[in-house]
Parts: C-alpha cells; structure tokens; sequence
C-alpha cells in the first residue's frame, strides 16, 4: 500500500514519519542545526546516537516532517510524551529537575511533553518562491502539529528548548512562555529552556488547528 500524507497541500505535503524513516529524518535535523550554527556537517557520532535516542522514544513520540512534492524534507518537529522515569536531557543540559519545579509552582499535570526536533531547511525554501512565500504558514503548521498532543488538557505541561530567535518568533505570535533557567550556547546561539501548558497553547491552537485537517 502506498504510503499517504497527513495532509496534501498544492505545493507540499505534511508527513507522519514512520520508523523506517526516523533515521532519514534524525539526519535533516542535525544537519540543518550544524549547517545553520556552525557552517560544518554533523558529526557522525553525535548523529547515530541521535537516531537511536529517536528510535528508542518512537513509540511515545510523534514525528512531523514537511516535505516537497518531490519527497525532500524541508521541515521537522516531533512533540514526545516524557514516561517520568528517564530524566530528561534538557534537565541535564540547565541542570534542572522538571518534577520539583512543577511542584513548587502547583502543578500536577496529566501528561508532560517535551517538544523538539524544530528545523527549517533555508537552502531549500529559497531555491522555491512558492515555498519561500509560503514560509508563515508551514512554520504555524508545524507547531500546530506539536501544540495539537499538549493541547489535549489544559493542565498538560510543554518543556522545550529554543534558541533566542525563535522564541522571539513565538512571542510574536502570541506564545508567551515561561523561561526555566538561563540560557546556554548550544551550536553557536544562546538557547534557552522554556514550559508553556495546554492552557497556556489553547489559543494558539485553536486558531490554526484547521491547518491539520484531521484535528
């Protein structure tokens, strides 16, 4: 059977990545974060153990890629239910304990996801005017498809890491989220950790959730 997009838009298609291709997609990101920060390739080491941090978190994470009618992926996000049990790696990176900072702001939240994986290939969007036109629209569809799993309680919790640009770019949009601890240089630009709710999300969301069509 012939594998089918999420969604089919005119000039790309919204993909579900699957096992098979999880490896193809753990590659496009490191590449774009190394290409994008540091002008170098990923290195080979870091890249297998990426994949297999993927491939081990499958089966709780949801994989979202943008690709063009050709096949090319030019996007990716993933959202990824935390078990609580394995500590997470953005705890380790700001030295933080996610569980003992939800307690002592009152939390109690049924699900906790960690978003990640967010990468946009420019080289790819420029070579396209439709697509480079087009760029406000799958930047919201992607978060959308990581929203849409947070969203589903507003007491659910989101734990992610972005760099100062594109937390700028969330706050424009209307996404205000809190800062857990101060930031760190990852691959050449100040990252931060940042939690937002399903509450917090909900009108973004419902304002974009017509993007995802199954919604």
């Amino acid at each position: 059977m012939k594998k089918k997009p999420l969604q089919d838009f005119e000039h790309f298609d919204l993909w579900k990545v699957e096992l098979p291709d999880l490896a193809d997609f753990t590659r496009f990101v490191l590449r774009i974060y190394y290409e994008h920060h540091l002008q170098i390739p990923a290195p080979i080491e870091e890249v297998e153990t990426c994949i297999k941090e993927d491939e081990y978190r499958y089966e709780r994470t949801h994989f979202y890629a943008v690709k063009t009618k050709s096949g090319e992926i030019f996007g990716a996000v993933n959202a990824s239910l935390w078990d609580g049990k394995n500590k997470l790696t953005i705890e380790q990176e700001y030295n933080l304990d996610i569980k003992q900072f939800l307690k002592t702001r009152g939390l109690n939240p049924p699900q906790i996801w960690h978003t990640g994986r967010f990468a946009i290939d420019r080289k790819i969007i420029n070579q396209n005017q439709t697509l480079r036109v087009m760029q406000g629209f799958y930047f919201k569809l992607l978060l959308t498809c990581a929203f849409s799993h947070v969203c589903t309680n507003p007491e659910n919790v989101m734990i992610a890491e972005c760099d100062e640009k594109l937390q700028k770019a969330l706050v424009a949009l209307g996404i205000y989220s809190e800062e857990l601890s101060k930031g760190n240089f990852v691959l050449g630009s100040m990252a931060l950790p940042i939690l937002n709710t399903g509450a917090g999300l909900q009108s973004f969301f419902e304002k974009h959730k017509h993007l995802l069509g199954y919604v």
